[in-house]
């Protein structure tokens, strides 16, 4: 699966910060387009800003794609984000907690997996998502497989690797509505 961008070098900075192997001007099974160029494209760009780039990005390549999973570690300051698609990391992004509210709304068609620890407020972030089933993950037990995935993702920062290390466990499946 391959992702590419067609646009202004200073977004396209900011797209390979988020999506994992992305090309410049290539070609791509989704391909992403800076909103100034008016041209088509699987995902148009309407900002320029991380924040503003990884919501819309996190919103589309799922939808676009269909199904994958959403890794998600909560911190108290920054919150790493993931989203993989048949095992392979397509989009990563360490945000803050008015973006992953964002995110984990727009979340419809992939599978939520989420650390758990007792310093994450997990009644907020599983309020944001209504009804929808998370898989709760023990983020100790997930800790085991970070060596292998820091050796092959060394660019990742540690909450997008925590993030990615959720989506290799099954963890608890639990719906909450509130």
């Amino acid at each position: 699966m391959k992702l590419a961008y067609v646009g202004r070098r200073s977004i396209y900075d900011v797209v390979r910060k988020i999506a994992y192997g992305v090309s410049l001007f290539g070609d791509g099974d989704v391909v992403i387009v800076d909103g100034r160029y008016r041209a088509g494209g699987d995902v148009v760009l309407p900002c320029d800003d991380y924040r503003c780039v990884a919501k819309e990005l996190f919103a589309s390549v799922p939808k676009i794609l269909g199904g994958g999973k959403l890794g998600v570690d909560l911190g108290t300051a920054k919150n790493g984000v993931v989203y993989v698609w048949r095992g392979e990391l397509v989009l990563h992004a360490v945000l803050d907690w008015a973006t992953v509210e964002a995110v984990l709304k727009s979340a419809e068609s992939v599978q939520i997996h989420m650390g758990s620890s007792p310093y994450v407020d997990m009644k907020r972030a599983l309020s944001t998502l209504g009804c929808r089933e998370v898989r709760l993950v023990d983020e100790l037990d997930a800790g085991s497989s970070r060596p292998w995935l820091k050796r092959r993702y060394p660019e990742l920062e540690e909450d997008e690797l925590d993030a990615l290390t959720f989506t290799f466990r099954e963890g608890v499946g639990v719906r909450t509505c509130v």
